[in-house]
Parts: C-alpha cells; sequence; structure tokens
C-alpha cells in the first residue's frame, strides 16, 4: 500500500555540553540515525498499488523526506527514534559518510497492473540505495540515490523499475538559514491510483524539481521566503493494446511561496501560506483548449505540540485561472492537518487530512479536486520489532464532467531488526478502487488489489 507522502525534514544537529569524545559519539550515533531515517523515508518501497503519484500542489513534496526543508517534524516517533543497537553501519567516503542498503523482497499481488478482473501473480521486489551526509550545526548536506525493480514473471508487462536521485543543501547565516534542494525521479503510474489512466501496463515518466528557500529568522517572526520549478515528462500509455501519446500532459511548473510563523509561545505558532502556482503545458494536442493556467492559495492556521500530542492545522482557498475558456476557474477549499498522538513512549498514533487541487490526466479534463484522510498506528512491541497499522481513504471529484474517483487502503506490516546489518519485514496490504468517468480514456470500474509481502534489507 502507498499512502500520501509527507514531508519529514532532516533535523540539524545541536551541541551537547560534554567531553570532546562524548560529542564525537552522540554525534556518530545522531548521524548514523537520520542515513537510517533516510533510506526508510526515501526511497521507493514495493508497494500494494505501485508507486503513488505525486501530488504537484507543493513543489516541495516532490522531494525525498531527508534531502528539502519544507514542512514541519513532529518529534521523535516510535519510527524515527534513534536505534543505536540497529543503526545501519557507516563508510566514511572522504567528508562524507554513506550507508549503502538493499532490501531484497518476494510478494504475492493480486492484480500487478491496477485493471479490474487482472491476473495475479508472484513479484520479485530489488531495492538498492544509498545515502551519503554531512555538516555540523547549520550546515549540512544530503544525498540519497535509490531503485526499486519490479518483476512479474506471471505478468511481464508490470515490470518496471523506478528510481530517484536527490541532494539537499543547509547553510545557516546566525538565525537565518539558506536551503537548496535539486531531485530527478523516474516512476510509473497504473490504474489502481486515484486519477490515473486505465493503461496495460505501467506508464512512465520523470519529474526533475528544483527549490530555493531562504527563512528569515526573528524573536517571534520568521519568514520562509521559497521558489520552485518542476517539469514532467510522460511517455507513450498503451490502452487497449494501441500506444497512446501522452505528450499532452508534459508541463512545467513555477511555483512561489511565502510562509509566516508567529510564536505566541513556546511550540505554540500561528501560520499563514501563500502560493502562486504557473502551469505551462508544453506540446498541447492540435486544436484543443490550452490547459495553461495561474493559481494562488491560501492557507491560514496553527501548530503546537507538548510533547505528547503535536497538531498542525491548516485551511483555505485555492484557485486556478485557465486561459482556455472552455476550462474557466477552478476553486476549492483547501487544507493540510496532522495530528501526532504519542501516549506512551511505544506508541505513535498519526492521524492525517488534506484536500487540493491536483491536475488531471484524461484529455479534456482540466483537473480535479482530490481528498485525502490516513490514520496510522506504530507500536514498538520489543526494542527489535516494530508493527503498524493503516487505513487511508482518497476521492477525487473532476472537473468538466469527468466524474469521481474514491480510493479506500488497509495495511498492516512487521519488522524485525536482527542486528546493525539485517532486517525482516512481512507485510500485508488491501486496496479498493472505484469510480466512474465520462471519457473513453478514464479509469472505469472497481479495482480490488491485496499484496503479501515479505522483505530482507542488508545494510552493506
Amino acid at each position: 500500500m502507498a499512502f500520501p507522502m509527507r514531508t519529514r525534514p532532516a533535523v540539524s544537529p545541536t551541541r551537547l555540553p560534554s567531553t570532546r569524545g562524548c560529542r564525537v559519539a552522540r554525534a556518530r550515533t545522531r548521524r548514523a540515525a537520520a542515513l537510517l531515517a533516510a533510506l526508510l523515508a526515501c526511497l521507493p518501497v514495493p508497494a500494494a498499488r505501485g508507486q503513488e503519484a505525486l501530488p504537484a500542489a507543493d513543489i516541495a513534496t516532490l522531494f525525498p523526506a531527508e534531502t528539502h526543508a519544507a514542512g514541519t517534524e513532529a518529534g521523535v516517533t516510535v519510527l524515527s527514534r534513534a536505534r543505536p543497537l540497529y543503526a545501519l553501519r557507516e563508510v566514511r567516503l572522504g567528508l562524507l559518510e554513506a550507508a549503502p542498503r538493499i532490501d531484497l523482497g518476494l510478494s504475492y499481488d493480486s492484480d500487478p497492473t491496477g485493471l479490474p478482473h487482472g491476473a495475479g501473480g508472484f513479484v520479485w521486489h530489488t531495492a538498492p540505495s544509498l545515502t551519503l551526509g554531512t555538516g555540523r550545526g547549520d550546515d549540512t548536506i544530503g544525498i540519497a540515490l535509490g531503485a526499486d525493480d519490479v518483476r512479474v514473471p506471471a505478468v511481464p508487462a508490470a515490470d518496471r523499475t523506478d528510481w530517484t536521485a536527490a541532494a539537499g543543501l543547509r547553510f545557516g547565516f546566525g538565525a537565518d538559514r539558506l536551503t537548496l534542494d535539486a531531485a530527478e525521479r523516474a516512476l510509473h503510474e497504473d490504474g489502481s491510483e486515484i486519477g490515473a489512466l486505465p493503461t496495460d501496463r505501467p506508464l512512465p515518466y520523470r519529474i526533475i524539481a528544483l527549490r530555493a528557500g531562504y527563512r528569515i529568522g526573528g524573536a517571534r517572526l520568521s519568514l520562509i521566503p521559497a521558489l520552485g520549478f518542476a517539469a514532467w515528462r510522460y511517455d507513450a500509455a498503451r490502452l487497449g493494446g494501441v500506444s497512446v501519446a501522452q505528450a499532452y500532459r508534459d508541463r512545467d511548473v513555477v511555483q512561489g511561496e511565502v510562509t509566516a510563523r508567529y510564536a505566541l509561545a513556546p511550540r505554540r505558532d500561528l501560520l499563514l501560506v501563500l502560493r502562486g502556482t504557473q502551469s505551462h503545458y508544453v506540446a498541447p494536442q492540435p486544436g484543443a483548449p490550452s490547459r495553461d493556467s495561474t493559481g494562488f492559495a491560501a492557507l491560514i492556521g496553527a501548530e503546537a505540540g507538548d510533547g505528547i500530542l503535536h497538531l498542525r492545522i491548516l485551511a483555505g482557498w485555492e484557485q486556478r485561472d485557465f486561459i482556455a475558456a472552455a476550462y474557466g476557474t477552478h476553486a476549492a477549499p483547501v487544507a493540510e492537518a496532522q495530528a501526532v498522538w504519542q501516549p506512551g513512549g511505544m506508541t505513535t498514533v498519526t492521524a492525517t487530512l488534506s484536500r487540493r487541487i491536483e491536475d488531471a490526466a484524461q484529455e479534456g479534463v482540466a483537473g480535479y479536486t482530490e481528498t485525502q484522510a490516513g490514520l496510522r498506528v506504530d507500536r514498538e512491541v520489543r526494542r527489535d520489532l516494530l508493527v503498524s497499522v493503516a487505513a487511508g481513504m482518497q476521492r477525487a471529484a473532476f472537473t468538466n464532467g469527468g466524474g469521481r474517483e474514491t480510493g479506500t487502503s488497509f495495511g498492516a506490516s512487521a519488522t524485525w531488526l536482527l542486528n546493525r546489518r539485517m532486517r525482516i519485514t512481512a507485510a500485508e496490504t488491501v486496496t479498493a478502487l472505484a469510480g466512474a468517468a465520462s471519457t473513453a480514456t478514464s479509469a472505469s470500474g472497481s479495482v480490488t488489489r491485496s499484496v503479501s509481502l515479505l522483505t530482507l534489507g542488508f545494510g552493506l
């Protein structure tokens, strides 16, 4: 099961008041934990529904978790807690500390193509990865490289290889901080995803993203202006055995954003987010209305935490004005909310809710409004045994008579940490997608999919 990706930025290490030897040892432990978190968070993982489509509403979400600075960190959770006895061993490469890893998995997927009445089969997963990092204080460098190769012997059309290459830089200037991020990702889209086309095989596409931000710190008020660019490029799709060009979906997006944070009290802040977006489709279909648009979003909210409960809630309005009169204006209320509850040191409960406007894949449809909700419970049964259960819901309402789609997902997993080099994960996920559409190239019908996965992870 692939849940919506959430930002989880790295926290800059702080110097502890101790002897030099203790500082070095603790710093190494923190860096090892950060590298392990990067491996778990930012690389493609075998999933029940294939690679989840990345949202375009916020360019900051396109970067792997440990290489960008957008979003907030809710604190140390069951999954992010440092475990020195099981942290991956580091390999020093000059100034960088590297953590190579490979995950080998075998699963049974009841519908690897994500199409109604698709045939099931066993799936082999191979996911090598490498993270590198260095830095002291507010000056850090992070690099993440990874791939996820999927082979389905019974359904060769479902074979695919995804990969990610990303880097992030942080430079501190007193209370201010400059962040620079770059990423390129080669991914695939299949018919079991919200808003996707019912393709015969996973549809390859690539994303190139760049982002720069500067935090201007103050005693109570801080401002974070940011500028981002992202380019989507799609290969041809196979629909009913026929090759159909998808170049009409290729687009360049420029996005500017300002986030204002005002501290009411320690760990209690007011937030204001203003975001402007310019979308340009580089290869429109001849004679078809242009899908170029200019958008604006404004959200206001608050963030608070006391070590047990952390809340972040934003709500507002988003509007996109299209050049073509046929598409007009697409406007809707939008929201971003997250609650992290830690009733004890062994349990973390995370609830998320979001509503946003996204670009549509279908011809003649300008976009859709997507609502997502998720609930996840992580439990540390023992120091070396972690279990998780999760449930999620997605709903998409398309413009221009494009219909509606609803997706649900349920999953459970257990990870056994054997030592600093090996771990075993067993997972079971069930997803369902139901929708009705008015165009021939839109996803329609219902798809129910279950995946049983066993993964063995090695730190090299």
